[in-house]
Formats: structure tokens, sequence, C-alpha cells
């Protein structure tokens, strides 16, 4: 909840003795124009008056079936050297403040305070590790205990959501990816007794499509089986056995995501990035046992990209914006029981329907704030976000226990259990993916203020989903027609052998060659309409995007 400060900070003396507690303790303010020094030293006013202190790193970890957590990242040396202004206060360990400077109409300046209160909070002097004792460490018991865990980073790109996830390359700085799967590896050898094999998989979405990222980024098709359980078909899953195995993994996804694009920053925030630690018993049947999908998002200031008037820029924003949207929605949903989970409404939330769906699910998110105050209306953006997702308002203690304290004994299931889990119906899946949009929609007009740009956006939304099933079924059809016509080469190939013998029947050969060709004008016959339709969705989805003029998601 964003609270407004019911008096606003008053400009002090601008004078240039107080020191200003910044991430960059030698700053400089001469090098500050006027009105950012004033706006320096109301922040620091500000900060002063909530006593911040540092995160205490030997408290207990606490758990939950949702935990949502802020993190705010240091100012880079590149902010430092722009004299920027850190903007967000991090007091005690569970709020977080963000002090928007403002100026009202007759140019007095005065400090909008915004704060959130989350299970944790962890300042800029928190490291990997400790962010990762508190979020997803509790979550490895999870997969043991037959569950699905998932974490999530969140934020704008350039907060520090790559680094926290994966660490930094090359370094012995490790992230969340590595943290885990040593965890795993030592809850593993300690639980022999479930004769459990260690394998990982990993992928990225990108624009609605999914791409190996262990495979020289093969794209993927994502169906639906007679039970409703959702299949990456193709999906490569490598079994690891040391850490070393993890790292090569690593690395080999690491650099196939950073060739798809000519800044591995612009390619993080282009697409999700999905990295799955996965448990199967160690037999013939190779059963799933429990499933850790960590995953960094793309950044969430690309949704905005939806008015682009570049279609590739357009469908990738639309993209985003979306999955975001679903994402939020399927995290509620696990809190509500009996609530309808909308996974369906985008390829992200598809992909993870048994981490929404399973009765064991656990998830955390990881909201990745920049101090910048150039970053000031995106870090709004994303803890508004992160607050929707679990709608803690300040001075109200998240309901929590402590680790130490959960049972050892779960309730039994049978094996097949998970492929049913109450929650969904026999409908076809392009019909539930267009019931899970339009709840979507409901959903955002509830929420929001203004319910005509919420079904201009809708209308986007339904017709890029179109497109794309479009998309997937003409690449279907030319994939199946290029092997037609390879079949069809060997039978005419073998037909000309025949007629030019010297036993040549060429009636025989004139009503075989004529039913080739009718054959052949059949199957063109059917891509050529495939392509048609495929045409018309192209330029259904463009008539939607003139409409839509901009669009705050949160």
């Amino acid at each position: 909840k964003s609270v407004s400060s019911p008096k606003p900070v008053q400009s002090p003396s601008p004078g240039l003795g107080k020191v200003a507690p910044f991430s960059n303790p030698s700053r400089n303010l001469t090098n500050l124009s006027k009105a950012d020094r004033k706006f320096a030293l109301m922040i620091d006013d500000c900060r002063e008056k909530f006593n911040p202190q540092q995160f205490n790193t030997n408290q207990p970890v606490y758990t939950d079936k949702i935990i949502v957590c802020v993190r705010k990242r240091p100012l880079s040396k590149g902010e430092i050297s722009k004299d920027e202004i850190d903007c967000v206060t991090v007091p005690d360990g569970e709020l977080a403040v963000i002090h928007e400077a403002k100026e009202k109409v007759d140019l007095t300046k005065y400090i909008e305070n915004h704060e959130f209160r989350f299970d944790y909070s962890f300042d800029d002097s928190c490291d990997n590790a400790a962010v990762y004792k508190y979020t997803a460490a509790p979550l490895v018991k999870t997969i043991f205990d037959r569950g699905m865990a998932t974490c999530f980073a969140y934020g704008q790109t350039g907060s520090g959501k790559t680094f926290t996830m994966g660490g930094v390359a090359g370094s012995k700085v490790e992230g969340i990816y590595s943290l885990a799967c040593k965890d795993v590896f030592q809850m593993n050898a300690k639980r022999s007794d479930l004769n459990l094999s260690v394998s990982v998989s990993f992928f990225e979405i990108y624009g609605g499509k999914v791409f190996d990222l262990l495979n020289n980024q093969k794209r993927l098709r994502v169906l639906e089986d007679g039970k409703s359980k959702v299949q990456v078909v193709g999906l490569r899953e490598n079994v690891v056995q040391s850490m070393r195995d993890v790292q090569q993994m690593l690395d080999i996804g690491f650099r196939a995501r950073a060739t798809g694009t000519t800044s591995a920053n612009a390619c993080s925030s282009r697409s999700h990035a999905v990295f799955q630690i996965i448990l199967r018993t160690n037999d013939r049947h190779e059963q799933l046992h429990g499933k850790f999908s960590l995953i960094d998002l793309a950044g969430n200031e690309r949704g905005a990209d939806t008015a682009s008037s570049d279609r590739r820029t357009r469908m990738e924003g639309a993209e985003i914006n979306k999955s975001l949207l679903a994402l939020k929605e399927c995290i509620r949903a696990l809190g509500r029981k009996g609530a309808h989970t909308p996974f369906r409404a985008s390829k992200l939330t598809q992909v993870l329907r048994d981490s929404f769906i399973n009765p064991r699910a656990r998830t955390c998110m990881i909201a990745m704030i920049s101090p910048g105050r150039r970053s000031c209306e995106h870090s709004l953006n994303t803890l508004r976000y992160a607050n929707r997702v679990k709608e803690l308002a300040p001075g109200k203690k998240s309901r929590a226990i402590e680790v130490e304290n959960i049972s050892e004994e779960q309730p039994d299931y049978d094996d097949d259990e998970d492929e049913d889990f109450g929650d969904e119906d026999p409908l076809d899946s392009s019909i539930s993916a267009k019931r899970d949009l339009q709840q979507l929609h409901m959903t955002m007009r509830s929420q929001g203020d203004n319910n005509k740009e919420i079904d201009v956006m809708f209308n986007i939304h339904e017709a890029l989903a179109e497109l794309t099933e479009a998309e997937e079924v003409i690449i279907e059809e030319h994939r199946g027609a290029l092997q037609f016509e390879h079949e069809m080469m060997v039978e005419e190939d073998k037909l000309l052998s025949e007629v030019e013998g010297v036993e040549n029947d060429v009636e025989e050969y004139a009503r075989r060659l004529d039913q080739i060709l009718a054959t052949k004008i059949e199957k063109l016959s059917a891509l050529k309409s495939k392509l048609g339709n495929f045409r018309k969705q192209l330029q259904n989805e463009a008539d939607k995007a003139k409409e839509f003029k901009g669009f705050k998601m949160f």
C-alpha cells in the first residue's frame, strides 16, 4: 500500500554543511543543481525520521505459502559518477520507502513518501547469500516433500535481477541458481532413502515462444495432454551430479541468451529466463518427485512498449505485459482456497502450471528496485505490483511460522495425484485460454480506474493470442507441406524412371501424375488458406494496436 505523507516536508536551508547518508558518502553536493540539492537534503531529513538500521541477518527465517520481498541494490558506479540521488530507504527489514520528489503549483518543492511493507526488505548492504537465506533457501525442503517451489526475480532492467539469480560469471559471487543447487545436493545426500536423481533444464520465453537454452535455442512447443498436464515438448533435461555440472549448464544457458541480441542487458530485459531443478525417482520409471523453478523475469518497463509502432517491439511489450499480469493473478490465487487459477492466460504461467496448481506449491517473489531518483517511477511500479501480489498493508505483520517448527511429516498422496488437482475442467485448451484471458480482463477492470484503456489492452492481448495461435498453425502447416513435397519428389522421380523405361505405360503415367498434381494442389491450397488467416491476424493486431495510447499496469 502506498502512503503519502500527510504534510509535505518543507525545503530546509540549502546550506552545504550537512552530510547526507547517501550510498555514496563522499558525494559533493556542489555538483548538484540548486533544485536537486534541495531535494537531496529533504530526502536526507525524511530518511533520518525513519531511523534506518541495517538488515539483521541473524533474525529467524520465516516461511509461508507466498513470500514477497524487496531488494534495494546499491548505486552503481555510473550513477555515482552522475551524482545520482538515492531516493529509497529500507529502514527496518520489512518497510521500503520511496521518497518521490514533487513540486506544487506554486513551485514549492516537497517529498512524498510511499511506504510498502513486505515479508522482508533487503537494504543495499545485503549480499546474495543473505537474500537467498530468507527467500529461496526455505523452499528447498518443499521439493523433497514432493512439492513445487518457485522463486521469481521481478523489476526493471538494471535493477539487479540477473545478478541476484545468476551471480557474476567467472567470479566467487554466486547467485540463487548456484546456491539453491548446492543446498539440493546437500539435502539429497541426507535424504538418500528417497533415492532421487537431480537434473536441470534452462529455457527462456520470448514473445510468447519457448526456446531451449541448453539445446542451441531450439524452439519448443507447449502442449496439454489428455489429463490437462502441460508438456514442454522436446525440452532438454540434463542430469547433474556436482556443482561443476551445474555451472557448465548455467554457462551454456547464459551464452545462449547473450547471443540472441546485440546487448546482454537488452536480452535479459526482453525475455523470461527459467532455470529448473528437478528431482526424479532414481529407477526405470523416473517419476517426478519435486521441481524448483527459478525465474529471472523480463524487465517490467518493457510492458509499456505495447504502444510502439514497431511490430516486434510492440509484440514483446504486449506479451511481457500480459504474462506479468497473469503471473500476479496466479500467485494471488495460491492464497485463495478454491479460486480458479488463470494459468493459460500467458505462456509463462502455462509452463509453470504445476507451481500454481499443486497443493504443496510454495512461491517467493523478490522485487528488485534501483535506488536512483531517475528510476523512481519504475521502482514505484515494481513495489505496487509486488504489493498487489500479497496485499500487505503497512503495520500488518505477515502470517509466518519458523522453518524449524515445520513438521517433517507430510500427508501422502497417490503418484498420479499431480495429474489432477481439482481446479481444471476438460475444456479444449484454446477455449480455456480465452476464458482465462477474459478472467484476467475482468480482474483488471475491478482493480483499475480507467476501464476504457483496460478494454483496449484486453483487445490487444486477445489479438496477440489469436496471432500467436495462427503463427503456430502456419508454421506447422508449412513444415508439413515441405515434408509432403519431399515425399512427392521421391514418388515423381520413381514415376519418371518407369515411364522412361522400355515397357512403359503412358496411360498409367498420366493417371498417376494427375493424381500427384491434384494432391499437391490440395495441400498447397490448404497452406494458402492458413497463410491468409495468419495475414488477417497480423492486420487485426496492427489495427488493435493503433487504438492503444498507453497504459499503467499497476
